[in-house]
């Protein structure tokens, strides 16, 4: 059996060498070796091989270990053969360089949460109450309003924020109030809901001799501004060298010029944030070229307070102008608070303050007895009012006459009364309803009324509060609690007017005459051939007649000589 096996397997390493060889006579290569000895090799040639980040081969390594045994290294025996070769693996491995590692960005998430760290870090601010009584000639301390307070009598209306966004928006206020030492008072506006991002409106008022530091910056500012989109005065025309007889005869309307600060609708200074921690950015004035051009136009807030308003027709400014211009608009129209909580300054005021419009100055009335939650919740809206000015078509809330007199010279008295001749007629002033104006007396939008009033509870009316909401301006709320001797309005929602119908763009201008028509300046048809025909036989005409009476004149003349 043994002889057997030995034979046969002789006969297959006979067959497998006759084989190799064929094989190998083919392409020259590996002539003479027999399947073992390819099968070693291959199996060599595998140890050999080494990956990109391997300094030495598994054939170099085992062939290290396998002279270390033979020179008497390994003394453990197969016990210490993992140790040897970790140990030969460690003696060969080399640390790499630390490579460079690029600068990772802070998201914008990380940074949010290191600001809102740094305030829940601070001290809170001492809250001085809206109710506590003032004496003649004490001022109210620079303090932030008890937010958290308001949004417990907004939550019982059903609206408002999150106590844990309240809180941040206490403190937000609070650093806003360290940070401008200028501000007198400040209060929580509202949030303007955008694409991408959102804006929390912080109302300020700075003092009297503050405003001018403000105006000197708002005109920088102005300057800044991209050509395209500030309000220049020029006309093209007046850069032109054209001649008088061919220069059109159109004259830009008279720019409209901005209330100055501390007055008007640049009497508060608003702030915007973009998050409860993050800087606050302060609001450039409006204009009312600003005014006119939102009312124009609907667009919803992006985030991005430098982004291009792109609309038809063209914004005179940026976002930010925009979202300054809206607040204006939503302040004007839903600041309101019961009535008999402000009055006039003065008596005398008051009455002057009527004949021009209704316009004036008002204070806080100290002798308030307040009035009843059932009142402050009918639907006649007899005791709310309005407290804010309202804006009139020029975009202000006080009239500018755009025909003014002129300073006259007596050199240019004569020239002066040739313009005035030219110039329009005087303008009606416009003017609108006055300061502490009913809130009944406010148009419907369309078949809803403009505000609905409620309480927050029919079960407990004895600590129920009233309830305002506005149907002009969806998200406008307020509500009175204590007699109405506790009021507060706020803003929620995406800056956008509520309009009784469909919105529709406003149609460019028709296009003025290029010049005005004349003989001189219209065109003619082309004559026909007959009528040319006509012309030039009467020219030549006249021609021979010329030349016949001064050939007359010629011999007229020589006779006389004669």
């Amino acid at each position: 059996m043994i002889g057997e096996k030995h034979s046969v397997r002789g006969r297959r390493d006979m067959e497998s060498k006759d084989l190799g060889s064929s094989s190998g006579s083919e392409d020259g290569s590996d002539v003479g070796l027999s399947v073992e000895e390819k099968e070693c090799m291959n199996a060599k040639m595998f140890l050999q091989t080494q990956k990109d980040n391997e300094n030495i081969s598994l054939y170099d390594h085992l062939s290290e270990i396998i002279t270390k045994c033979l020179n008497g290294e390994l003394n453990g025996g197969l016990d210490k053969l993992e140790e040897l070769s970790q140990t030969m693996k460690m003696q060969r491995f080399k640390m790499p360089a630390a490579p460079i590692k690029d600068h990772v960005k802070t998201t914008p998430t990380e940074t949010l949460a290191k600001s809102q760290w740094k305030l829940l870090k601070k001290s809170p601010t001492v809250v001085k109450s809206d109710l506590d009584p003032l004496e003649e000639g004490e001022e109210r301390s620079r303090s932030v309003p008890d937010i958290l307070r308001q949004a417990a009598f907004f939550e019982l209306a059903g609206v408002g924020i999150p106590r844990e966004e309240n809180v941040r928006i206490s403190l937000a206020l609070s650093d806003l109030l360290n940070d401008y030492t200028s501000i007198r008072t400040i209060r929580f506006w509202g949030k303007i809901l955008g694409l991408t991002k959102n804006y929390y409106v912080a109302e300020t008022e700075f003092g009297e001799d503050d405003y001018e530091e403000e105006d000197m910056a708002n005109e920088a500012e102005h300057e800044e501004l991209p050509v395209d989109l500030r309000e220049e005065d020029s006309s093209l025309f007046d850069d032109l060298m054209l001649p008088d007889d061919i220069k059109p005869i159109y004259k830009p309307p008279p720019k409209i010029p901005c209330e100055p600060a501390g007055s008007g609708l640049n009497k508060k200074i608003y702030f915007v944030t973009l998050e409860p921690g993050l800087p606050w950015i302060r609001l450039p004035h409006v204009t009312p070229a600003q005014i006119q051009g939102a009312r124009k136009i609907r667009k919803f807030f992006t985030g991005d307070l430098d982004a291009q308003v792109i609309t038809s027709p063209p914004f005179p400014g940026a976002e930010k102008n925009y979202l300054r211009a809206q607040i204006a608009r939503i302040t004007a129209s839903t600041q309101v608070s019961p009535l008999g909580y402000y009055r006039f300054d003065d008596e005398g005021e008051e009455e002057e303050a009527e004949e021009a419009g209704g316009r004036g100055d008002i204070i806080m009335d100290t002798e308030f007895e307040g009035v009843n939650i059932r009142e402050l919740a009918d639907t006649s809206l007899q005791s709310w009012v309005h407290h804010s000015q309202v804006i009139l078509p020029q975009g202000r809330t006080t009239w500018w006459n755009p025909v003014q007199s002129k300073e006259f010279n007596e050199e240019d008295e004569e020239e002066d009364e040739e313009e005035e001749r030219n110039e329009p007629d005087e303008p009606e002033p416009e003017s609108g309803p006055p300061l502490l104006t009913p809130l009944a007396e406010d148009e419907n939008v369309g078949v809803s009324p403009p505000w609905i009033a409620n309480t927050s509870s029919k079960f407990v009316p004895e600590y129920a509060i009233a309830v305002l909401q506005s149907n002009v301006w969806i998200g406008a709320m307020a509500f009175a609690a204590e007699k109405g001797k506790y009021f507060e309005n706020l803003y929620i929602g995406w800056g956008q007017k509520n309009l009784e119908a469909e919105f529709e763009p406003a149609l460019p201008d028709p296009p003025m005459n290029e010049f005005p028509s004349g003989a001189e300046v219209t065109e003619s048809d082309d004559p026909t051939p007959e009528e040319e025909a006509a012309v030039r036989a009467a020219l030549q005409e006249k021609q021979l007649e010329a030349e016949f009476s001064q050939n007359l004149e010629e011999a007229d003349s020589e006779d006389e000589e004669d």
